[in-house]
């Protein structure tokens, strides 16, 4: 789509009366990057607009819209922002209404078109003067963001597929660090037995690091700049807030925008609902994708502040799509170029049924109408990627839909993240949920020990020896289980269950500690091991973190078929990618056997069983 032929299908075409009152601004430029590559600088229109040299904004929401502030005296402008509207790789348009200011309104619009095998890209901006005398300031600025937009393109071209390059770092003073603070922290996690490499990197992250990389740090992405394991980063970050540099955030997020609706400092303060007037909705915040654990640098340490240099929709929505507002009895088709996957297309307020699309490679729909006013669910449809989707509003009102990527956010640390860890559950035992409480935690990769024979252990030591022995089998386990990036959730009588982040972290356990605990005459306890997975809950029990549900159940049941030295795996364990083969390298022999579960009816369950040592 041209230029041209884009603003004539403009939805808000109605509100600007008298073109030539308009004061515009339009032109295209050629780039070598190719449109994907642009999109991430682009769509990031914070970054964008701190780079052309725009100043620091200020944001508040009142009543579900989003009022926006610049200035000051003559120079102050006041704004609602209108919701954004793109489509990934392709387009942007955003809108401003002033309040105060030099215009009664701006729109801006990006398009992107592949070209010569980079791209073309248009930019055209139109301000709707406040009065005659506004009409040459605003001439003035469109010249001098016309001369800055081609130096910031040109930067961002040289630096486009470069994820570190592509991060702006502000220019100003250095920011104030308490640097007695800080050089006690890093004493103490040196003293902890921290990589001086991996402290020292964190401590220049926090001294230099802008207030906008800081707010909300998100381990999984700071993991993949660092090049650092995930298990190694989180255990410096729990010692470090330990150690007064920083603080657990559990941020409650609305499953529509992703946006954080509210932020709580302890695990406790987490409560069942959630809601964002932005969206209007309503939701629950116990969900797996609700909460998002982040980490802030206290401000003993550093004040950090939430710097906005616009409210940069698209950059914090990268699951959606498509946002396209469609006027009141507009019929607006789009070609659609979608990977596999499956897709929601929903009104982007309230809670209305959504329709469900299945994109697969063959076999697909060629073409999607749908109603945005239909109230009425249906199943998932299959679509080819390349389907035309034609959407029609037949509302008196505009409306505004959302076409957004269904399925979890991997750069997202989630609370589970945590509770598998060793090193939280030992730094932060006070932690725990509300009572009564179910946060979902997703699919867990679950490990039970046991020890076989521990009532003849009992009866032939003693109790005092044989407890003796049994506590030192739970201290071997706690080891074998932290070093392989697990947890100990709960211990019962003398068996355990742990919980572990990768399940083949949970493999290499299982066998380490049956080679720990092997058959010979040297070893006086022996333990049979069972390892599934499946989805849990987390809930409260006696004031710690605990697993509650089928998974954890069949788990457990599941020792009866093992013996002693040996392992026995669920088929929805066993089946995992990597698990069948792993287990072929460590030399273990695979037999199958019946298992029935009562939970399930006496359904049997086929399982994999193996024997340790063979």
């Amino acid at each position: 789509m041209n230029l041209t032929s884009s603003l004539k299908s403009d939805p808000w075409k109605q509100i600007w009366g008298r073109k030539e009152q308009a004061v515009h601004l339009s032109w295209s430029t050629d780039l070598r990057s190719d449109p994907e590559e642009l999109w991430p600088l682009l769509s990031n229109t914070s970054e964008l607009n701190a780079r052309l040299g725009l100043p620091e904004m200020e944001f508040e929401e009142r009543d579900g819209n989003l009022y926006g502030s610049v200035g000051s005296g003559l120079f102050r402008q006041e704004w609602v922002e209108a919701p954004w509207q793109w489509e990934a790789g392709k387009s942007l348009s955003a809108e401003r209404r002033y309040s105060k200011g030099f215009a009664h309104a701006v729109r801006v619009r990006y398009l992107l078109e592949e070209h010569e095998g980079g791209t073309r890209l248009t930019v055209h901006v139109e301000w709707l003067p406040r009065n005659w005398w506004c009409r040459p300031v605003l001439r003035s600025i469109n010249r001098w963001l016309r001369n800055r937009y081609m130096r910031v393109l040109r930067e961002l071209d040289d630096v486009s597929g470069d994820k570190l390059a592509m991060r702006y770092q502000p220019s100003s003073t250095s920011p104030k660090v308490d640097e007695t603070r800080l050089r006690k922290a890093i004493q103490e996690l040196a003293e902890r037995g921290f990589s001086q490499s991996g402290i020292e990197r964190l401590a220049d992250h926090i001294r230099t690091a802008s207030d906008e990389q800081l707010f909300r740090i998100r381990p999984k992405t700071l993991a993949l700049d660092w090049d650092m394991g995930l298990g190694d980063l989180l255990s410096l970050l729990l010692q470090a807030t330990r150690s007064g540099l920083l603080c657990i955030s559990w941020d409650v997020m609305c499953p529509h925008c992703q946006g954080v609706r509210r932020e709580s400092r302890s695990l406790g303060d987490l409560r069942e609902f959630g809601r964002c007037d932005i969206c209007d909705i309503d939701f629950q915040a116990t969900l797996l994708e609700s909460i998002e654990v982040t980490f802030k640098v206290l401000s003993e340490i550093r004040s950090v502040r939430e710097v906005f240099y616009c409210s940069a929709e698209p950059a914090k929505k990268p699951h959606i799509i498509i946002q396209q507002h469609i006027a009141p009895g507009e019929t607006l088709t789009k070609a659609l170029a979608l990977a596999s996957g499956r897709y929601r297309l929903r009104p982007a307020l309230g809670n209305n049924a959504p329709l469900l699309l299945d994109v697969v490679n063959a076999g697909g729909a060629e073409s999607v109408i749908w109603n945005v006013g239909d109230q009425s669910s249906a199943p998932p449809l299959a679509i080819a990627p390349n389907a035309n989707l034609t959407l029609v509003n037949s509302d008196i009102e505009r409306i505004s839909i959302v076409l957004e990527l269904v399925g979890e956010d991997p750069t997202a640390l989630r609370p589970a993240d945590l509770f598998n860890l060793q090193k939280f559950r030992d730094l932060f035992s006070e932690e725990s949920i509300a009572s009564g409480l179910k946060l979902e935690v997703g699919h867990q990769t679950l490990l039970f020990t046991d020890i076989v024979g521990s009532t003849q252990l009992y009866s032939e030591l003693g109790d005092s020896k044989a407890f003796n022995i049994v506590r030192s089998h739970f201290v071997a386990l706690q080891e074998i289980i932290s070093s392989r990036n697990g947890a100990i959730v709960k211990t019962i009588g003398d068996a355990v269950m742990a919980a572990f982040l990768d399940p083949e972290d949970a493999l290499d356990a299982a066998v380490e500690i049956q080679k720990s605990f092997g058959l010979g005459e040297q070893h006086r306890v022996t333990l049979r091991v069972s390892i599934h997975r499946g989805l849990c809950l987390a809930v409260r029990l006696d004031s710690n973190i605990d697993y509650f549900g089928n998974a954890v159940n069949f788990t457990a049941k599941m020792q009866s078929v093992a013996g002693a030295g040996e392992i026995v795996f669920s088929n929805e364990f066993y089946s995992l990618p990597r698990i069948r083969e792993k287990a072929r390298e460590f030399g273990l022999d695979t037999a199958e056997k019946a298992f029935s579960f009562s939970s399930t009816g006496d359904k049997p369950v086929v399982l994999a069983r193996f024997i340790a040592g063979k």
